[in-house]
């Protein structure tokens, strides 16, 4: 038996442990990128030390005074604002459910109070050019790029939350927009997204607005409000398009200056180099 198949049967029963844990059991489908298993390992490694590292940690806190303060109902936190308020500070992947449902994988953002990731782009590793099943389930590397899917982002802001969207340009500026009310709702409605503006904080122009009420679309399912197909000729990503976009092209083509690449629309297409969409609680909900 060679090293690779080793390390990759470790990391299966790992995860396989992980999504059985509590009352029930659950079967979870693989949702990243195909890896050659010639040079699957090392990643494989680093993914099975920091999961190894996080369930230390949720082990200690369920230890303390034999209790824990997680309130879904099957022992997993609703998100990562949880789990940093129960004393976590480590930046990486957990497992949460935010409605006692089937649990799943997440990064969590520790640096300023437990934030949810449910989208980012670092690389081009990973092709946003995905049909509408993809996107509801998810795609990509949740420790690299990735977009967690529809259906989880559903379930995480069905409620209400922030949202923040944290961008850095080619020049190595950072701009911001940050939102005290998002949601996503369910599949019935197309994950139609909503969005206020009220208490908006941000560096750049208020945009995302004008995706308000908007349905989601990709490039073999079109709910945009233009005549034409917003998704398909913007090279493929999918978003809540109105006719088409204004901060809504953030999963166009990695790495392209132009039309259809990553970045925003104010007055042109405004580039940008990297991206994480990240969301916590409301303020003021208990």
């Amino acid at each position: 038996m060679n090293v690779t198949f080793n390390c990759c049967l470790v990391f299966c029963v790992l995860a396989n442990i992980i999504v059985t844990f509590g009352a029930d059991s659950w079967t979870c489908t693989a949702n990243t990128d195909y890896i050659d298993p010639m040079f699957a390992c090392k990643d494989l490694e680093k993914r099975f030390n920091t999961i190894e590292l996080q369930m230390k940690q949720f082990q200690k806190l369920m230890q303390t005074n034999g209790l824990t303060t997680y309130t879904t109902i099957e022992g997993f936190p609703k998100d990562c604002e949880e789990i940093y308020e129960n004393g976590t500070r480590t930046d990486g992947m957990y497992m949460i459910s935010p409605d006692g449902r089937c649990p799943f994988l997440v990064y969590c953002d520790m640096k300023i109070g437990g934030w949810t990731l449910i989208q980012r782009r670092v690389d081009g590793r990973v092709s946003f050019y995905r049909p509408w099943q993809e996107y509801v389930t998810g795609f990509g590397d949740i420790d690299g790029s990735f977009w967690l899917g529809l259906e989880k982002i559903h379930r995480l802001t069905r409620d209400g939350t922030q949202i923040y969207f944290d961008m850095e340009n080619y020049d190595g500026t950072r701009d911001y927009a940050h939102y005290n009310v998002f949601t996503v709702h369910k599949a019935a409605t197309a994950y139609r997204m909503n969005v206020d503006t009220f208490g908006y904080r941000g560096s750049i122009k208020e945009l995302l607005s004008y995706h308000d009420n908007q349905k989601f679309s990709t490039y073999d399912r079109d709910n945009d409000a233009h005549s034409s197909h917003c998704c398909k000729d913007r090279d493929g990503g999918g978003w809540c398009y109105n006719a088409c976009y204004k901060l809504g092209n953030l999963n166009g083509i990695y790495g392209k200056r132009e039309l259809g690449g990553v970045g925003y629309h104010d007055s042109g297409h405004l580039q940008i180099k990297n991206v994480e969409i990240k969301i916590k609680a409301m303020y003021g909900v208990c």
